[in-house]
C-alpha cells in the first residue's frame, strides 16, 4: 500500500501528470492498426451504381456502404450481381463514415452515413467457388486500416494536466484547510480574540458607567472664576 502514498505527495501528483500529458500525446500521434470489420453473408436489397461508385443497403438493415468500384482488382461492377439470387459478404471500414444521397426513377433513395468497403465476396447459387474483388489499399494492409486514437490521447493528457494542477496547487490547498483547523479546534484563542474586543470597546466609555447605562455630562463653555471674599465686619 505504500505505493499508493505517491498520490498524496506532490511532487508524485505532478510526476504522474506529465507522465499522462506526454503519454496521450504520443498515443494518439502513433497510428494502430484496426482490424476491418466483417458482414456476413448476406442478399442485397438495393445497389445504385454511377460514374464508378456504387451505394449498398443489405435487406433487414438500414446501414449503408459505399463502394469505389474503380479501386478494386478485378475491376467491380454491378453487373456481376444480375445473376439471380447472389449472396455478398464483405469487409469495411468502421473508422469512419461519407455521406451519400442517391436516387433512380424506381423511388429507391438512399441517404445518409456510408462506410466504405474494402473487399467483397459474391457466392452464386450454382456453388462454384466465390469471386473475390479488393481494394488497392486491402493489398497494401490486409489485417487492418491505421488511423490515429487522439480521442483517447486528448482524455489522458486532459487528466495529466489535472493531476499537474492539483500538484502545484497542493501548497495552497492544504494552507487554507490549516488555518481552517485551528479556527476551529482552538476555541480559547477564539475567546482570547473576542475579548480583546470587549475590552477595546470598554476603552471609550466614561468610567463608573455600566454597558448599557451611559451617563452623559454637560460641560460648559464658560470659564468659572472664584468668587471674591470679603471680610466680615
Amino acid at each position: 500500500m505504500h505505493y499508493l502514498t505517491i498520490f498524496a505527495r506532490r511532487w508524485g501528483l505532478i510526476l504522474i501528470g506529465i507522465i499522462l500529458a506526454f503519454g496521450g500525446l504520443i498515443y494518439g500521434a502513433i497510428p494502430h492498426q484496426t482490424p476491418y470489420q466483417t458482414m456476413p453473408k448476406s442478399f442485397i436489397a438495393h445497389y445504385l451504381s454511377g460514374r464508378g461508385t456504387g451505394y449498398m443497403q443489405l435487406e433487414k438493415s438500414p446501414t449503408l456502404y459505399i463502394v469505389n468500384e474503380g479501386e478494386f482488382l478485378p475491376a467491380f461492377s454491378a453487373d456481376y450481381l444480375n445473376h439471380g439470387n447472389v449472396l455478398i459478404t464483405f469487409l469495411y471500414r468502421a473508422d469512419k463514415t461519407t455521406n451519400i444521397d442517391a436516387s433512380t426513377g424506381n423511388n429507391v433513395r438512399l441517404t445518409g452515413p456510408a462506410f466504405t468497403v474494402e473487399q467483397i465476396k459474391l457466392y452464386f447459387k450454382f456453388g462454384q467457388p466465390p469471386e473475390v474483388f479488393s481494394t488497392r489499399e486491402y493489398f497494401q494492409n490486409p489485417n487492418g486500416y491505421y488511423q490515429h486514437n487522439w480521442m483517447t490521447g486528448i482524455a489522458l493528457s486532459l487528466v495529466g494536466l489535472i493531476f499537474c494542477g492539483f500538484g502545484v496547487f497542493m501548497p495552497i490547498i492544504r494552507g487554507k484547510k490549516k488555518n481552517q483547523l485551528e479556527f476551529a479546534y482552538n476555541p480559547a484563542a477564539t475567546y482570547k480574540s473576542a475579548d480583546k474586543q470587549y475590552e477595546k470597546a470598554n476603552q471609550i466609555r466614561v468610567p463608573g458607567t455600566e454597558p448599557g447605562n451611559v451617563e452623559y455630562k454637560e460641560y460648559s463653555t464658560q470659564t468659572e472664576q472664584p468668587s471674591a471674599i470679603f471680610p466680615v465686619e
